[in-house]
């Protein structure tokens, strides 16, 4: 017999180039609760920062 988990399933959040966990975590959180509140998300950043400006930068609350 198997045991139920009730852990929350893992997601990987990985940036985009010259983003940032940070920002990515911005966005994703806006996503409604009900489908936040049912997932685990793991934010990484990169090891080296990329020179330069993000697109996003500035633009996100």
């Amino acid at each position: 017999m198997e045991k139920e988990s009730n852990k929350k399933p893992r997601i990987l959040c990985l940036h985009g180039y010259r983003e940032s966990a940070e920002i990515l975590k911005k966005l994703i959180l806006r996503w409604p609760e009900s489908v936040t509140g049912k997932l685990d998300f793991v934010f990484l950043d990169a090891p080296f920062p990329a020179k330069g400006k993000s697109r996003l930068e500035g633009s996100i609350k």
